[in-house]
């Protein structure tokens, strides 16, 4: 079974597309999570007026914010790194989404501990059990599966994901190679291409 000419570069960049659009789509879901309300506690004051305050995913979760951005970070680095680097990065983004699906699943076994709140009156002191809501929770752990596939895929194939600005030769044509195989070497890595690829078997 042959392969069309030109098929291989396009594979290499749909999948790199594809961990961009998984990381863009991780970084608006955890953006969306801390704006939910995720949780309702009852707060009594000093006086014994009580308010239901509504605590939101960046009450009890301030992580989500720079996660969100931290994936943005992420896209930019695994469009303009290659080889050694950019898995690197994948390493970055795997863990990272592990570390949520973390604190997701604290969330759904009585990890919601709310013990104040910026919209409690003054010295006031939460009563009763706190009512909690999954859709926050739910978006964060959805972030973070889409975070750790696209960490996995990085870590795994960046060395057939293009870097950004990587020439590619046109169909049917060879590539040049340098008559020096260190420096081709690092040619290769410095394209986004894994140098064992083109090796003679």
């Amino acid at each position: 079974m042959t392969t069309e000419p030109g098929s291989e570069p396009s594979r290499s960049r749909g999948l790199l597309w594809l961990v961009v659009l998984l990381a863009l789509a991780a970084a608006g879901a955890l953006w969306g999570a801390s704006g939910l309300t995720w949780a309702e506690q009852l707060f009594r004051g000093s006086f014994g007026n009580e308010v239901l305050v509504e605590l939101t995913g960046a009450d009890l979760r301030p992580e989500l914010v720079p996660m969100a951005l931290a994936s943005l970070a992420a896209v930019a680095a695994v469009l303009a790194t290659g080889g050694l680097l950019r898995r690197v990065v994948g390493v970055l983004v795997l863990v990272a989404g592990a570390a949520l699906v973390w604190r997701s699943v604290q969330a759904f076994t009585g990890g919601l501990a709310v013990r104040s709140a910026p919209t409690a009156p003054p010295g006031s002191a939460p009563v009763g059990e706190v009512a909690t809501q999954p859709y926050g929770p739910l978006l964060v752990l959805a972030a973070a599966v889409l975070l750790v596939v696209a960490g996995a895929l990085v870590l795994l194939r960046a060395g057939r994901m293009p870097a950004m600005g990587a020439k590619y030769s046109a169909p049917g044509t060879a590539k040049r190679k340098s008559h020096d195989p260190d420096r081709q070497m690092w040619q290769d890595l410095d394209a986004g291409r894994d140098p064992t690829d083109d090796q003679d078997r």
